[in-house]
């Protein structure tokens, strides 16, 4: 009760106050007070406006900086997005000049059967030269044909086949041995692969010419791979009295490291066998009697 009393002549003493100031106000009395007031808290009020600008510029640069972090991740997004599409045409650019390339090979040789092919496997091993294509019984594919890329390159020949792939060995495989004519002196010999993956065109006559730069294709004897397929080009001659025949290092025509399409040409012209003449022999005539 006398808790509910002091409240309440509080509220009246406080009410009474309010109007007394109210009526100094406006009469004017306390006009120097509210000055010397206004002037000992102007250096508070110009801190508080200070401190509460502050926070806002505060709270501005907290939002462009949220508003820069956006776009900087929208601008990196759409960079991976250029950069991406940028790899795509480039990679579809490289396969189109080789897809143009074996097509020209096709224009340019139409009485080859041929048919494309993808790289789709490579033999590990450093002593097998080996790749595998998608491509097998199913496209016509049987073991021997030869396998050739851009500019008329050979690859290898088919030596497995399965119903959906075959793999092919590559000419710089230890096994592998096809005849080649230097294209220009026409001399002939065979190109064989090496255990270090290399090409050296062997038997080659001592007294033949060979020279650096010359390029090597293939002859066409023994009927198996078509004449004229480029094979490498000489780097190197090795030329000794004591042996029978020179030989000669060959650069391949084929970078087996970058190698990702392939024509198999299954049908091809074979090269005929020249017939051999036989020497004309002159009867010696008979003494006369």
């Amino acid at each position: 009760m006398n808790r509910g009393r002091s409240r309440a002549w509080l509220f009246a003493a406080l009410t009474l106050l309010t109007i007394a100031l109210l009526l100094l106000h406006e009469s004017g009395a306390i006009k120097p007070l509210e000055d010397a007031a206004q002037v000992a808290l102007d250096p508070i009020q110009r801190a508080l406006s200070s401190l509460f600008n502050g926070l806002g510029e505060a709270f501005d640069v907290f939002r462009d900086l949220r508003e820069l972090r956006e776009r900087n991740e929208q601008l990196q997004t759409l960079n991976d997005e250029l950069i991406t599409e940028n790899v795509r045409l480039k990679e579809i650019e490289a396969e189109n000049i080789t897809l143009r390339s074996l097509l020209n090979f096709r224009q340019e040789n139409p009485i080859y059967l041929t048919q494309a092919a993808a790289i789709i496997f490579r033999d590990p091993s450093p002593y097998r030269q080996f790749v595998t294509i998608n491509a097998g019984r199913r496209e016509g594919l049987e073991a021997g044909m030869p396998v050739i890329t851009a500019g008329s390159a050979l690859v290898g020949r088919i030596s497995e086949v399965g119903l959906a792939s075959s793999k092919v060995q590559l000419v710089i495989d230890s096994t592998s041995a096809i005849n080649v004519r230097i294209q220009s002196s026409r001399v002939s010999g065979l190109a064989e692969g090496q255990p270090d993956a290399g090409l050296v065109m062997t038997q080659i006559p001592l007294d033949a010419t060979a020279n650096v730069g010359d390029i090597v294709l293939t002859s066409g004897l023994g009927g198996n791979l078509p004449r004229a397929l480029v094979v490498g080009q000489v780097t190197e001659v090795t030329h000794r009295d004591i042996d029978l025949f020179q030989s000669a290092i060959l650069r391949p025509a084929v970078d087996f490291n970058r190698l990702e399409l392939v024509l198999v040409i299954t049908d091809f012209e074979e090269l005929p066998v020249e017939p051999e003449i036989e020497p004309t022999v002159t009867p010696t005539p008979s003494p006369l009697p």
